[in-house]
């Protein structure tokens, strides 16, 4: 039995584990949870997983929860605030954390998780993209294991059976991007859209943010960041096409010509149970972990319903965010870093009504002009660099000069 800790548990990834979970209680058992501030979301997963530890970043969210639940659930302990959360990655009896934090919030507790040894489900590339190979190689000094939850990359894990895309083997690495809900919208008409629309996404079912950054294609932009790094190849061997059906998750190249394509149904419970597969099969010492699966009772694909796999080039000056975060990658770590940062301060200003959706490629673009981009060489450092990159990026905004 594999203990679990779901951070993120009240968002899109958290209900998509929990189905796995719930799927295979005899390999599986949640010791801990933890989320923002929704505590309420957390109720139904009390009651049925009864975890050890809930946590919860909002301290009056975690008295409310305490105060709902203390007489029905005397052995659930609710703790608050960020060490709570950082208590519920290296709980003991956990074995392996779903990191699903949305965005920059998520590297603490990612980072903690990776620090402690466990095997690590990465949902949430922000964390990857602002700390670059530091997680990565403290993973590998610590014994810990970072498998990749996004669609797209598990897609490429599994096409080249892990994480070696050496180019002895691998030619390249091809990303799908459905184009989201404007991929056939006059661009005349872009300032315009409202935040509503842009959380409008044709495939899949996410937050807020994640669903303005896959209109905007920045999503992608940090995906390619993000496989990048996994499977260490520099920026021109990772091509991104879209792809609107999203039955294509990634293709990878090897050197002989030969494609392997990955098609799945658009169920985030396929990535999940497959990176949960994995991380069993790891722990457990499997001679051939490569192989592990778990069943899952999702819709099966059908191409003959399907008919047509359709894919084009990406239009640049529809999605200019996709080459910023290109250009970013070429720049090297303290770029990919500002990108990020500036754009959640974009994105939560377009959410909010402060500014309008062709903002926000230039408020982030004015972000990497003006920011320090050199390495940063610790996890200190790229904590204060984010920040100053925050206040850039809310500076540009209060003036109103964006474009």
């Amino acid at each position: 039995m594999h203990g679990v800790a779901l951070l993120g548990a009240s968002g899109s990834i958290g209900a998509s584990t929990v189905a796995v979970l719930r799927a295979h209680r005899d390999r599986f058992r949640l010791h801990a949870v933890a989320a923002r501030a929704n505590w309420q979301a957390l109720l139904p997963l009390i009651a049925e997983f009864e975890p050890e530890l809930c946590a919860l970043a909002d301290p009056s969210a975690a008295a409310a929860l305490r105060d709902a639940i203390t007489t029905r659930y005397p052995r659930v302990r609710v703790e608050a605030g960020e060490a709570a959360v950082n208590a519920a990655a290296t709980l003991a009896a956990v074995d392996v954390v779903v990191a699903g934090i949305s965005g920059f919030a998520g590297l603490p507790s990612t980072w903690a998780a990776v620090d402690a040894g466990k095997s690590v489900l990465l949902a949430n590339k922000e964390a990857l993209v602002a700390s670059g190979t530091m997680l990565l190689e403290r993973a590998r000094a610590r014994g810990a294991h970072v498998l990749p939850v996004d669609s797209e990359h598990n897609a490429v894990y599994q096409c080249a059976s892990g994480l070696l895309c050496a180019p002895e083997r691998v030619r390249a690495i091809t990303l799908t991007a459905s184009g989201g809900p404007f991929r056939s919208r006059d661009l005349s008409t872009f300032a315009a859209i409202t935040p509503d629309e842009a959380c409008r996404h044709p495939t899949w079912s996410m937050g807020r943010k994640i669903s303005v950054d896959s209109a905007t294609l920045m999503n992608k932009g940090l995906e390619v960041i993000e496989a990048s790094l996994l499977f260490a190849r520099p920026a021109e061997d990772i091509a991104v096409l879209i792809h609107p059906s999203s039955t294509v998750h990634a293709l990878v190249e090897f050197v002989d010509g030969s494609i392997l394509a990955h098609l799945g149904p658009a169920d985030m419970q396929v990535p999940i149970a497959h990176a949960f597969a994995q991380a069993a099969a790891l722990r457990d010492g499997s001679p051939q972990p490569e192989l592990a699966r778990l069943a899952l009772a999702v819709p099966r694909l059908s191409l003959a319903r399907l008919g047509v796999l359709e894919f084009s080039a990406v239009d640049a000056a529809r999605y200019p965010a996709l080459g910023l975060a290109y250009a970013a990658l070429r720049q090297g770590q303290g770029a990919c870093l500002a990108l990020n940062a500036a754009n959640e301060v974009a994105v939560a200003a377009f959410l909010d009504g402060r500014c309008r959706y062709t903002d926000i490629v230039p408020v982030v673009a004015d972000a990497l002009e003006r920011a320090e981009l050199a390495a940063p060489t610790s996890v200190d450092e790229v904590f204060a660099r984010d920040r100053a990159v925050r206040a850039l990026a809310a500076e540009r905004l209060a003036v109103r000069q964006v474009h």
